[in-house]
């Protein structure tokens, strides 16, 4: 007999206050529980994969970003430092700085910096214009310090590659030819 029936039933009774038996409460209480149990159980399960969507989306946006970003830089660098003690618009070493200029004798520089940004490691790029910083950009988020390699050498690097691993746990590696002198 359903509950539905039960109520219907008592309410043509003589009492028409009378509520549900204490039998019939616990095996109400009991149903209830058997349906909210599972779907709390998938409501949990169905928000901790959304999470960890969004974990890789981020991690998928911060490789795009340094892959285009750093992959432009080392095809335009006329020439390369690394680490660069003296770099762009900043008194901490740089990863790297490339240098190039344009037809018109124009000096660019791009430096690239691991830095803490509100307690969060971060690929940050500065590019200067002479020797006036033009744009900040921060890259990536990232764990640790990514490293930069020059093969053959960073005195005469042909390519560079850019390597590290980005907040959620994603490992990235770029590597970009230079532009032929």
């Amino acid at each position: 007999m359903s509950l539905a029936s039960l109520a219907s039933r008592r309410a043509g009774s003589a009492n028409p206050e009378a509520g549900l038996t204490l039998v019939e409460l616990v095996i109400s209480i009991a149903i209830m529980g058997m349906i909210i149990g599972p779907l709390t159980g998938a409501a949990i399960f169905f928000l901790s994969q959304g999470q960890r969507g969004s974990s890789a989306t981020s991690d998928d946006t911060s490789v795009r970003a340094v892959v285009s970003t750093f992959t432009t830089d080392v095809q335009s660098a006329e020439t390369v430092t690394v680490p660069d003690p003296a770099p762009c618009g900043s008194s901490n070493p740089a990863l790297a700085t490339l240098t190039w200029s344009d037809n018109n004798g124009t000096i660019f520089r791009a430096s690239w910096f691991a830095e803490t940004v509100a307690s969060q490691r971060t690929l940050v790029r500065r590019r200067c214009t002479g020797t006036s910083l033009v744009a900040t950009a921060q890259v990536a988020d990232v764990q640790g310090t990514p490293t930069v390699t020059c093969v053959p050498s960073c005195a005469n690097a042909a390519t560079l590659e850019l390597a590290g691993v980005v907040a959620n746990g994603e490992q990235f590696s770029v590597s970009a030819a230079r532009r032929p002198s």
